[in-house]
């Protein structure tokens, strides 16, 4: 199996007006990936992009099975697992492992693109360009380059080059799959899609699985259970990490106190918020927000 390369322990990374703490497993890259069976199992919640260098490969998920050929793109949520790969003999691809926490905290304000994109099917591949391919083989060297500079890495820029690499992602999918497809989903996609696009839309997420249950029409169980059969995830987890980024948002990219953060995001007082954040952060928020 091809050599993995993690990011270093937890850094904290500030362009623009926008701060994430990486993770050591937040983002790995691979290449001369032979058999994408190997990468299985991946780390919990871990989202798998392939690009296709050469030839072809055979891969089946669950009941399923797809070909991936060269200049294809593949994105992998974190909720499947390839379980069997039969590559060509010039078979060659480079892989792009992503956490949930580092894709929301860098698509902060596409992330219900980026759900679209991820969970409107099991797997989702498009083919690209010319110029496409070369981009993206660009982002990917110049990514690995910057994790591989042990000495002084810039960080700043080993962000901005994964954020734009994720929001080309998009751009590729969205134009190879189209935005509007509910007409061809299963009933069950349709309302998990619509419920992370609920919370997304929410300025206070941190709400009862029964009050996005009820706006759907469902029960909260069936919600949980659509959750689970699309994502890995229960309907609260997802609760959990919307509400979990909004903090780490405010927190880190804001002028707001932690008092007004507490309001505006739903907390009923300053002690349930403090709770909640040393509970999901590891932390206070006044210890977080100053941590770097």
């Amino acid at each position: 199996m091809a050599k993995v390369t993690p990011y270093d322990k937890r850094r904290y990374i500030d362009f623009g007006n926008l701060v994430v703490d990486y993770n050591e497993n937040d983002v790995k890259l691979t290449d001369n990936v032979r058999n994408l069976a190997d990468l299985f199992p991946l780390e919990s919640m871990t989202n798998l992009i392939v690009l296709c260098n050469s030839g072809s490969a055979t891969i089946s998920i669950e009941a399923s099975q797809m070909t991936i050929h060269q200049d294809d793109v593949l994105l992998c949520p974190a909720s499947v697992s390839i379980t069997d790969c039969a590559p060509s003999a010039s078979f060659s691809c480079k892989a792009i492992l992503l956490s949930d926490h580092i894709i929301h905290g860098l698509l902060h304000d596409k992330i219900e693109e980026w759900h679209h994109m991820a969970y409107a099917r099991r797997l989702s591949m498009a083919k690209l360009s010319e110029v496409n391919v070369s981009e993206f083989n660009f982002y990917y060297a110049l990514i690995d380059s910057k994790i591989r500079n042990h000495k002084s890495p810039p960080y700043e820029i080993m962000q901005a080059l994964t954020r734009a690499m994720l929001l080309e992602l998009c751009f590729v999918l969205r134009d190879a799959h189209g935005l509007n497809e509910e007409v061809k989903l299963s009933q069950g996609k349709i309302l998990f899609n619509r419920f992370l696009g609920m919370i997304s839309g929410n300025q206070v997420k941190r709400q009862p699985i029964g009050h996005y249950a009820s706006e759907l029409a469902i029960t909260p169980k069936y919600l949980t259970m659509l959750c689970l059969k699309y994502s890995d995830k229960t309907a609260s987890e997802w609760i959990i990490q919307y509400t979990t980024e909004d903090i780490r948002f405010y927190l880190r990219n804001s002028n707001l106190s932690i008092k007004e953060i507490s309001a505006k995001l739903g907390f009923a007082n300053m002690s349930h918020f403090g709770s909640y954040v040393r509970k999901h952060l590891g932390m206070s928020p006044s210890e977080f927000r100053h941590t770097r």
